[in-house]
């Protein structure tokens, strides 16, 4: 028998003070992780207490919001060691889950979650929420504590080699405040962050300069593989400044949405159209990101990309194709995608396509020919436009253009091509 049993608990309090106390027994020894899921009905605190021989470990104080829907417990966590169900109050908690699994598959917990601690995680999944405690003290098996801002984080040796050799982290393993951007990335993302920063660096670029870039929304990752296609920091940071300034100038409204800072640019029948304003993954920056630098262009899950004519020099496969010019920046494209969105709201065609998905919550494409709208742009015909209707909302998820003679494409297994 281990003479210094892990011991575990679940203190639970639904105000001020403590409501129950649950014990969840002998866990694994030191070493080890615990997942702790929750299925919360009503909101409520908790807090993970572990404790074996003279070792505690004690998460923060957590609050919970219901997720409703059935909860699950994925694979990779491991096997269920039990379940247990709260006495005093059963209509707060439906059950706690228990799972051990080892330390060795923590990185995977890692990239699921969104908090951390000097010796925890906190996930929501699939209507659960989880407390991850790793039964470890100081610097044991491979871990480094580093402090940010007082607030204590626990990462692995390898990702801390990478913070020190840029100089995100200082002698007394604090971050520097300069370089909160990054270590946040990293924090997010991992050892994929890591091994990006650390490949930029080794690249030559400045941290001040990732940190410019990270600062407007870019992930470590996505940078390095605009980087690699021929962009720099600096210039993504630039453009995409720019870009902002351009539809917050034309913006009539900014609301905060689940997406982002959604900006407002119209309406149709008294809905919000708009454009998110600071997501890697849809709106402005999603549109900067793979249509003018190529992100993700050599994806076998994104095989074709069209690129907006900016003049410049994209980098695949060792070679370097010079697009053609015809925005000479951002800004200029940004106010050029401004004028074709505020007209297409004012043409009776395309209104109607607004009103076809009214409801639906999926995405659908609008191909607006220029000549409708009265303009002319030289190499560009029709530019595309994916929308998403979304609590009471047209979002737009991308833009790109569609048809013309500066319009060029990037196909994974074909190479490049115009599409005239």
């Amino acid at each position: 028998m281990n003479p210094n049993p892990m011991v575990g608990a679940v203190i639970v309090r639904d105000g001020s003070s403590v409501s129950e106390r649950v014990s969840l027994g002998r866990l694994k020894p030191w070493g080890k992780k615990v997942a702790v899921f929750f299925n919360v009905r009503e909101p409520i605190y908790v807090k993970l207490l572990i404790t074996a021989g003279n070792g505690v470990f004690m998460s923060s104080w957590v609050r919970l919001e219901p997720s409703y829907g059935p909860y699950t417990v994925p694979a990779a966590y491991g096997t269920i060691s039990r379940e247990v169900r709260p006495q005093f109050i059963p209509a707060l908690i439906g059950a706690i889950v228990i799972v051990g699994t080892t330390v060795w598959n923590l990185y995977d917990m890692y990239k699921a979650c969104t908090k951390y601690g000097v010796d925890s995680v906190e996930c929501r999944l699939q209507g659960a929420f989880v407390v991850v405690g790793l039964a470890l003290s100081g610097e044991e098996d491979g871990f480094k504590i580093v402090s940010k801002l007082g607030e204590k984080f626990g990462v692995s040796e390898k990702i801390y080699s990478v913070l020190k050799r840029v100089g995100v982290v200082d002698d007394e393993d604090n971050v520097l405040r300069r370089f909160f951007g990054i270590f946040d990335d990293v924090v997010k993302h991992g050892d994929d962050a890591a091994e990006a920063l650390d490949d930029l660096a080794e690249a030559g670029v400045s941290t001040e300069a990732i940190e410019e870039a990270v600062n407007e929304g870019v992930s470590l990752s996505a940078l390095k593989d605009v980087v690699e296609h021929g962009a720099t920091p600096r210039e993504v940071a630039e453009g995409i400044q720019e870009a902002k300034r351009v539809v917050a100038n034309h913006a009539f409204d900014e609301r905060i949405t689940s997406n982002g800072l959604l900006y407002v640019v119209g309406e149709v029948n008294g809905y919000a159209v708009g454009i998110i304003g600071d997501s890697e993954s849809e709106g402005l920056i999603h549109i900067l990101l793979r249509h003018v630098w190529g992100y993700e262009m050599t994806s076998p899950k994104k095989p074709v990309t069209d690129f907006w004519p900016l003049g410049q020099k994209i980098i695949v496969n060792g070679e370097v194709k010079q697009l053609p010019m015809v925005f000479d920046s951002e800004e200029e494209l940004m106010e050029f995608l401004n004028d074709v969105l505020k007209r297409a709201l004012e043409n009776s065609e395309y209104r109607e396509e607004f009103l076809k998905h009214i409801g639906e919550g999926k995405n659908f494409k609008i191909l607006v020919d220029l000549k409708k709208l009265g303009m002319h742009v030289d190499g560009i015909d029709v530019v595309r436009l994916e929308f998403k209707f979304e609590k009471g909302e047209f979002v737009l998820k991308t833009a790109y253009p569609e048809k013309g003679n500066a319009v060029w494409e990037y196909n994974r297994y074909l190479g490049w091509g115009v599409k005239k």
